[in-house]
């Protein structure tokens, strides 16, 4: 799930920035007191772009935000300096997180590089480390985005496991078959926004 260099040193622009916050602000926003002073997890934090606007917008008691790329690491520590945020190496498939750690758990646009079928372990781990009633805040694409052809010209400059993507459909049944209950979904351009709250494990 290493991001290629291009992901790496286009996740800090001015588009990005406006793009995180736009979804933060117009989806999230009636959520904003409800993690107020909770225990966060952002899973894929790249340079921290989604680090701050949970900061910023939710004010949380504490973030650990995580990333497989210790090069994204490294830039997030140098863009953001709070002694609110932890920065970690994690891997979001095999979280090292205790079971019922986090108040919610963001992922602004990393579970698409994650290809099958690892993307339904890491969808496991977030529900394994919510607490009861918790939240996920998903703002992510699927393999149909790359169909439109903003998609095609960027499968130009970018690398992603397009064979072993999820689609929209499976995704969101993957979602229910785990146990978690969709509060909202809306598709936004190519990406989609989710927030599902955790709900008792379905049995098989």
């Amino acid at each position: 799930m290493l991001m290629d260099t291009l992901s790496i040193w286009t996740g800090n622009t001015p588009f990005r920035k406006w793009q995180l916050q736009n979804v933060t602000k117009k989806y999230y926003c009636e959520y904003f007191n409800e993690i107020r002073n909770k225990v966060v997890l952002e899973i894929g934090c790249g340079s921290s772009g989604g680090t701050k606007m949970i900061l910023k917008y939710f004010a949380p008691q504490r973030i650990v935000a995580t990333d497989l790329d210790l090069r994204q690491i490294a830039l997030a520590k140098k863009n953001l300096t709070d002694e609110k945020v932890n920065f970690e190496m994690a891997d979001a498939t095999k979280l090292n997180y205790h079971d019922n750690s986090f108040d919610a758990v963001f992922d602004y646009g990393v579970i698409h590089h994650i290809p099958s079928p690892e993307w339904r372990k890491c969808l496991s781990e977030i529900y394994r480390v919510l607490r009861p009633r918790g939240k996920v805040f998903l703002y992510d694409l699927p393999v149909e985005a790359f169909d439109t052809i903003w998609g095609k010209i960027t499968k130009l400059f970018s690398i992603h496991p397009y064979s072993k993507m999820y689609r929209k459909e499976e995704f969101m049944n993957c979602l229910k078959s785990i146990g978690f209950k969709i509060i909202k979904s809306i598709q936004e351009s190519r990406y989609f926004i989710v927030v599902a709250k955790k709900s008792k494990k379905l049995t098989k």
